[in-house]
């Protein structure tokens, strides 16, 4: 019988897991990935043809692994040579009065990151395909980026593969079970034994987690987007159009477009509408009422759209209270580390997500920053209580 052991065993093949096992594989350690579906599905939160990649956060934190997602990615594109990743520049744009865009700029200067303040009136003139509501101003960042994420995917898990790491689809883990000081992974085709396991599930990662004693408060949201026919392609295409982020007073909804890339349309979306769903929700189907408001919302900023949507699609946002993200090991079973989940915000991170996954399952610590991404934090623990679910673990 063939060698069922590893270093590490992965649970889940989106982005984070196929980071996660890149960076393994990459430092020499042999890696099993296990993935419910075909790398690359369309039921989760890591495919479709393009992803924002930023440095517009108010935590500095967050643009300081912005900046090495940048590095990190461009090395995958070199090492795969596939087109991974388009530099764009792009715009955080709001009321000045908001506290998102005051924050963002705040860690700009804290951190010597350059922007261009535009004021409303140079905001419609550098940028006519734009109309936002009066009084908008937009902070003009060069380091905005359009990522193309089922071939970032594809690539990283092409590259773990190449680095030796061994990768199984359609593979569901049934039960994952501390072992001594390794773990043991038990499947249809059979059972798995690794020193470490890495926890990547995406939206489906609240119910693996409550088997192993940890109910995380996590909110599954069945968001959608769509690509809309412009009358002048040339002028919403990348260098011309930017990326755009638009935050809405008193709302934690915000809007964002994307260049016409990879596809014949402009990218429009409206994050934080959709409905809370269960992680093992079939359904896919668009909300026609959700996709009117967004119809509405493009027309009103892109005076340059048809009207025509040439594409619908949707995707599962599975959000923390803070939206911060979970990167941590077990508070009991510290070979089993958790990295879940993205909270609309965290496919840009992927392979430096993963090599904080790595570090933490090797080395049980990172130079990353975790502080924000503990299990601890107040955010989660006002639903959970780690030493609650420990004993219930045990």
């Amino acid at each position: 019988m063939a060698d069922q052991s590893s270093d590490v065993i992965i649970v889940g093949g989106g982005v984070m897991g196929c980071g996660a096992a890149w960076r393994l594989a990459r430092a020499g350690h042999r890696v099993r990935l296990l993935e419910q579906f075909a790398i690359g599905h369309e039921l989760g939160s890591s495919h479709g043809p393009s992803r924002m990649i930023r440095l517009a956060y108010d935590a500095p934190e967050y643009v300081e692994m912005g900046q090495a997602a940048f590095a990190m990615w461009d090395e995958l594109q070199a090492a795969s040579g596939a087109a991974l990743l388009l530099r764009t520049g792009g715009i955080n744009a709001g009321l000045p009065h908001a506290n998102e865009l005051a924050g963002v700029a705040r860690t700009y200067d804290a951190l010597g990151v350059p922007y261009e303040r535009l004021d409303p009136d140079e905001l419609r003139r550098r940028f006519p395909q734009l109309t936002f509501p009066e009084g908008t101003i937009g902070l003009y960042q060069p380091d905005y980026g359009i990522l193309a994420a089922s071939r970032c995917v594809a690539a990283l898990a092409a590259q773990a593969r190449a680095e030796g790491a061994v990768l199984h689809e359609h593979v569901p883990a049934r039960e994952i079970v501390p072992d001594g000081s390794g773990v043991t992974v038990h499947t249809a085709r059979g059972v798995y034994r690794a020193d470490r396991a890495i926890l990547t599930a995406g939206s489906w990662a609240g119910p693996l987690l409550s088997e192993l004693g940890i109910d995380l408060p996590l909110t599954v949201l069945q968001e959608q987007l769509a690509y809309f026919r412009v009358r002048d392609p040339e002028n919403h295409l990348p260098g011309r159009l930017p990326l755009v982020m638009h935050r809405f007073p008193a709302t934690t909804v915000l809007g964002s477009v994307f260049p016409i890339y990879d596809h014949e349309g402009i990218k429009v979306m409206l994050d934080r509408l959709g409905p809370a769903v269960a992680p093992d929700n079939p359904d896919r189907a668009i909300d026609p009422a959700l996709l009117d408001t967004l119809r509405d919302y493009a027309a009103s900023l892109l005076p340059g759209t048809t009207g025509e949507i040439l594409e619908t699609t949707s995707c599962r946002y599975t959000m923390t209270p803070d939206e911060d993200f979970v990167i941590d090991r077990h508070p009991e079973f510290p070979q089993i580390v958790i990295g879940s989940p993205c909270s609309s915000h965290g496919f840009k991170f992927g392979p430096v997500v993963g090599q904080m996954l790595a570090d933490l399952a090797i080395d049980g610590e990172t130079a990353y920053p975790t502080a924000p991404f503990r299990l601890d934090r107040p955010a989660l623990t006002t639903a959970w209580s780690p030493v609650e679910a420990a004993s219930h673990a045990s």
